[in-house]
């Protein structure tokens, strides 16, 4: 049809705007060790009038510190982030959905010199994301699915906690980013053709940040853009009366540096790839828990930071109303 042709172009060149825009530009995104809003946004299509819900707990551990791609043992800082996150999503009709994920984030900070231990906890309301997406084929009808979505990063989460002496702490330990983004999302999948339950999957996450104005009271600070890529593929094994899902991907992720009084900031920004082997549990046809570790390859990091050690996520989905006959119920995390 004239109209999905055109929304089709106009987001391809769009996104490709926005995604590649991010590598040479500045503004906001979480560090390694925030919350994971832009990985986790997005939901596969599914039947008109269908009502997706996801609950979901992540843990970001990192006591790994690095001077560029080369480790540095000093064994003195770590930092965990527990995200708790509700992502939900309902098709308007068979072409267009919205997803919306709201966060709550309890991070901490420890670093030990001279025998003794400097320890940091925040925790509170994080920020948020809306989406709208374009389903332009799904698996249901072509044996392949390809969604565009994009939509704000809602700043909700506080910006200005304090530790134990009233000192306004710094922007990667706040539970939000005080800042308006843009997220630019794309997902393609499509099954095997000798096998109807492996999929394989492609999907590009953007996100262009705006500034928060007024860190610590009377300054600017502005995390660097981003730009993730996930390349995966999954398959349906049946265990006694059970279905479950492996799955395996691969995640790229870009961080440019961040700016404060829009000067650049030394030891931010980097490179990042992680495996992730997954593997879904069929509760029934519409409930799903799923588990996802996710292992560091490489990390090249600008500066010296603490970049994660081990991450892991594990989740419970249900979805209410139309149960879609689909070629392939593979359920792509």
């Amino acid at each position: 049809m004239a109209y999905v042709n055109y929304i089709s172009k106009y987001f391809v060149v769009a996104i490709s705007l926005l995604v590649f825009g991010q590598i040479r530009g500045f503004s906001q995104t979480c560090c390694s060790g925030g919350v994971p809003l832009s990985g986790n946004i997005g939901f596969q299509g599914a039947a008109s009038g269908t009502l997706q819900m996801e609950f979901s707990y992540d843990l970001n551990f990192l006591a790994t510190l690095k001077t560029g791609a080369e480790i540095y043992e000093d064994g003195t800082r770590q930092r965990t982030t527990h995200s708790f996150l509700v992502k939900t999503g309902y098709s308007i009709n068979r072409w267009f959905a919205i997803d919306a994920l709201f966060s709550y984030v309890l991070q901490g900070r420890k670093i030990s010199f001279n025998d003794q231990i400097d320890q940091v906890n925040t925790h509170g309301l994080g920020d948020a994301v809306l989406m709208a997406k374009f389903i332009l084929s799904s698996i249901s009808e072509s044996g392949s699915e390809f969604q565009l979505g994009i939509g704000p990063k809602l700043p909700l989460g506080r910006t200005d906690l304090t530790n134990n002496l009233d000192i306004t702490l710094n922007a990667d330990m706040q539970p939000g980013s005080g800042s308006w983004d843009l997220i630019t999302w794309a997902y393609y999948a499509r099954q095997v053709a000798k096998r109807p339950t492996m999929v394989a999957s492609a999907r590009i996450v953007g996100r262009i940040n705006g500034m928060n104005r007024t860190y610590l009271g009377t300054q600017t600070y502005s995390f660097g853009n981003s730009v993730q890529f996930y390349l995966g593929i999954g398959d349906q094994v049946v265990w006694g009366n059970r279905i479950l899902s492996p799955s395996l991907s691969v995640r790229y992720r870009y961080a440019a540096g961040d700016r404060i009084n829009d000067q650049e900031l030394d030891n931010t920004g980097g490179q990042w790839i992680n495996v992730l082997p997954a593997l879904s549990w069929h509760l029934s046809p519409k409930s799903i828990l799923h588990f996802v570790p996710e292992i560091p390859l490489y990390s090249n990091v600008g500066g010296t930071q603490l970049t994660p050690t081990f991450r892991m996520q594990v989740g419970f989905y249900h979805s209410f109303g139309i149960i879609r006959k689909d070629k392939s119920k593979t359920y792509q995390l």
